[in-house]
């Protein structure tokens, strides 16, 4: 029962009203309407089209970023350090939210980064359980490697740290190994770089094959629509409304000086509505919208709410502060004839060839093209000299942008955030960046592949930017997009490191095997590598060609008060009773990994909380069954 027409979901008073039906929105939602004694509702902007090809089939990933049905398609404010270019910020529109747009790949961070979060003053926010988080979020396939590709590719996994029957289905190399893989591990172990010996064990360091949310038994994509929401389609107690576009949350002053949340406002076909609520409001709109209707609903800095004519019910002015991504570069190779990559695709009797073979599970539509990562630890980037200069360029950047601060609270997180990163590169134990491989010509509209040809690329992408950016209404209409300024590159720093992180791409490229099967460097240009200022040349190509991985966090940060958080660890809203935030706006910093796990985690943990702020005794009694 749970997509209803409008009438119907106005019929009802909810116990809990999730805004946003995407990645950790349909967990929670799922998890909560576990218990039949509850009603749960759902707003979804977006609709749901879960047969469309684009969304279901591994081989076609991206085809639906930038697509208006399917993704918000926001672009950035100008970026002041990027050659004052607006640049894509793809977020997931529709039942599913961005786990049906994504590339699939669903990598975990370490244990220390983990743990890091209690040291942000969030009680039971570590490893050991957001390790528990995300196994219940997932089922694990088993693939059938023999012991020596075992070895090649850096698996099994130990089971010890990989989910069963949970939701979410995860494989390792969904129906083939691309022929480049391999090659890359070695040239990566020929530079230093060692398979890592596990893939989620809370250790991430070294080349690693990617785990992707592909349900090998029938090909197809697994996400949060499929998961979470098409199993329990049939529950009563659930009720989503889809193509409603919340439009603020209806707050009401209580006793105690709280703000209690009563309702949700939201826009339908046209006609403004709202539904009301018992316990509580939980928005899950993601990093630039929840922080958006916080601000439409009055809680925010009144600096800017009073421009928009808001009235403050909620002075928190760290809302919407704190923005970071990730942030990568492509270096482009034309690879030798016989190498089977995504080009296959734009011959058309390669396409009907695949066609045919992805009835069976099998060819380049069954697989997924980033099958392979390789994480690196700043020593792996550069020479002492090299890297005590870049660790002074970052503290001499980090404390200008700290005295530019002029909130207390925000600036002593903040600080607290780059004191951990600074920790982190000094015992040169985390991963500083991240070499990403994609078989094929990676997607670009500057830049398109040749008829015929094979590519290989590899992404240089950096894991813990000392850039801070902001999202912050730029109107009270609450259907135009927020103002997305992430400042990338802010801190020069930033872009020392992505060189870095780039050249060991290049040197990966001219290490055998790899070598052996590259016939030519496509991007960055001759003419860039050919300049007698090469390293400022490169440095032009990286801000003018540059994409943030769509791993946007921070801007509802999960920190205590003092540390200028938004909110606490049970992920009410600082000066409410009952509103929650539950998606990766939450999480306060950048980690080093692809934050889908993270997201299902989240959701995971939330219901967690939430049930236990609500325990109905029958249904706690049926949980330990």
């Amino acid at each position: 029962m749970p997509i209803v027409p409008t009438a119907a979901f106005l019929a009802v008073q909810f116990d809990y009203l999730i805004v946003g039906g995407g990645t950790s929105g349909l967990c929670v939602a799922a998890r909560l309407s576990e218990d039949k004694n509850v009603v749960v509702g759902v707003l979804e902007a977006g609709g749901y089209d879960p047969d469309l090809p684009e969304i279901a089939v591994p081989g076609l990933v991206g085809h639906t970023m930038a697509h208006p049905v399917y993704d918000w398609t926001f672009f950035s404010e100008p970026q002041v350090h990027a050659n004052g270019r607006s640049i894509l910020q793809s977020r997931g529109k529709g039942l599913g939210g961005s786990s049906q747009n994504n590339f699939l790949g669903t990598l975990r961070p370490s244990k220390e980064e983990f743990d890091a979060l209690e040291e942000l003053g969030n009680k039971g926010w570590n490893w050991n359980s957001l390790l528990e988080s995300m196994k219940k979020s997932e089922h694990t396939l088993q693939h059938d490697f023999c012991p020596d590709n075992d070895k090649m590719f850096s698996v099994p996994p130990d089971p010890q740290f990989h989910g069963q029957g949970g939701p979410i289905m995860k494989s390792l190399f969904p129906a083939s190994v691309p022929p480049i893989h391999a090659a890359l591990f070695d040239a990566a172990e020929n530079l230093g770089v060692a398979r890592c010996p596990q893939t989620g064990h809370g250790v991430v360091l070294g080349s690693m094959p990617v785990f992707t949310t592909v349900d090998t038994r029938t090909a197809t994509r697994s996400y949060a629509a499929s998961g979470y929401y098409k199993p329990n389609a049939d529950r009563s107690n659930l009720l989503i409304l889809t193509e409603a576009h919340a439009t603020k949350v209806i707050l009401e002053h209580q006793e105690d000086g709280k703000k209690k949340a009563v309702g949700v406002e939201f826009i339908r076909d046209g006609s403004w509505l709202s539904s009301s609520v018992r316990k509580e409001v939980i928005l899950s709109a993601g990093s630039f919208q929840s922080p958006q209707l916080l601000e439409l609903s009055g809680i925010g800095n009144p600096e800017i709410l009073n421009v928009y004519g808001i009235k403050t019910l909620i002075n928190l002015p760290e809302v919407g502060e704190n923005l970071q991504d990730h942030t990568m570069v492509f270096t482009i190779a034309e690879v030798d004839e016989t190498m089977d990559t995504m080009e296959l695709l734009l011959d058309p009797h390669q396409q009907r060839k695949h066609a045919e073979l992805y009835k069976n599970q099998r060819g380049i539509l069954a697989s997924v093209p980033t099958s392979g990562s390789i994480f690196v630890e700043p020593s792996k980037l550069g020479d002492a000299e090299e890297l005590r200069a870049w660790r002074d360029l970052a503290e001499s950047q980090c404390n200008s942008y700290l005295s530019s601060i002029r909130y207390p609270r925000l600036k002593k997180g903040i600080q607290k955030q780059y004191n951990l990163q600074k920790e982190w590169f000094s015992r040169n134990k985390q991963a500083e960046g991240e070499i990403i491989f994609f078989n094929g010509h990676y997607p670009s509209a500057e830049l398109q592949p040749s008829l015929g040809k094979r590519y290989l690329s590899l992404s240089a992408a950096l894991m813990h930017p000392f850039s801070r950016g902001t999202v912050h209404i730029k109107s009270a209409n609450p259907l135009d997009p927020p103002a997305i300024d992430p400042n990338y590159f802010a801190n020069d720093a930033d872009v020392e490191m992505t060189l870095r992180i780039l050249r060991l791409a290049f040197k990966l490229q001219e290490t055998a095997p790899l070598c052996d099967v590259i016939k030519e460097r496509v991007s960055p240009s001759k003419e860039v590598f050919e300049s007698k200022e090469q390293d400022e040349k490169l440095k032009e190509c990286i801000k003018n060609t540059f994409s943030p991985i769509f791993h946007p966090v921070g801007t509802a940060a999960m920190m205590s008060r003092e540390l200028g958080g938004v909110v606490d660890d049970k992920l009410i809203v600082y000066g409410t009773s009952n509103l929650r935030v539950v998606d990766l706006s939450i999480l306060p910093m950048e980690l080093a990994c692809h934050t889908q796990s993270i997201a299902y985690a989240i959701g995971e943990k939330a219901a967690d909380i939430i049930r236990s702020a609500h325990i109905n005794p029958a249904f706690a009694a049926l949980s330990l069954l």
